[in-house]
């Protein structure tokens, strides 16, 4: 079974480009939903942050207040690189734990793509047999996060300069989509590398 790691900058379109590779047949693993069920009340990640932020940290509902959370790390490198040490050793474990389970059945499916936003900062990627990053201009990407999260420029610019530049991460990328054209034509390239990796599993 082809492991196939999907990344990219925030406002990038992975998560569109996720879909798409899920809707073309491919098992998919969405590492950002998996770090909200791991950060829950109850969960192995929220007393650990608790600890190290503190109960202000803690909505009237219990949960994390996410909202206060991502102010604090995005403005503050010690604090993102805290949370960050706190939630990805869970959030691996159980991108892991899904891919056995998978492989145990592998005739259900040829290819499994995780959708992972720091794979190539923590270094998982390497763990993948091909790694697809998703990019779009930083301009673009700067007016999507904005619209997307109702930011400021300011604060928009303060989370894309918290990520690896996009140009960089590109390097490491055995594919790259195209996120800024037409939607039809993101979904057309992906079709392609889509086709291309299949090709791959039957090797």
């Amino acid at each position: 079974m082809l492991k196939v790691g999907l990344t990219g900058g925030i406002a990038c379109g992975k998560s569109k480009a996720l879909l798409c590779f899920e809707q073309l047949g491919a098992y998919t693993v969405d590492a950002d939903k998996i770090a909200r069920e791991v950060v829950q009340l109850g969960q192995p990640a929220y007393q650990q942050i608790l600890d190290e932020f503190g109960p202000d940290m803690v909505g009237s509902d219990g949960e994390l207040d996410r909202a206060k959370l991502g102010n604090l790390v995005f403005s503050d490198d010690s604090a993102r690189i805290k949370l960050n040490s706190i939630v990805h050793p869970f959030v691996l474990a159980e991108e892991d734990r899904l891919v056995r389970e998978l492989q145990s059945n592998p005739h259900q499916y040829s290819m499994v793509v995780t959708d992972a936003a720091l794979m190539v900062e923590v270094g998982s990627y390497a763990k993948y047999d091909v790694v697809v990053v998703a990019y779009c201009p930083p301009s673009i990407q700067l007016l999507r996060l904005m619209k997307r999260n109702a930011l400021s420029k300011t604060e928009a610019l303060r989370r894309v300069s918290s990520q690896m530049p996009l140009l960089e991460k590109i390097g490491y990328a055995d594919y790259v989509i195209d996120t800024s054209r037409d939607p039809s034509e993101t979904r057309e390239q992906i079709r392609h590398i889509y086709a291309e990796l299949l090709e791959k599993t039957e090797c």
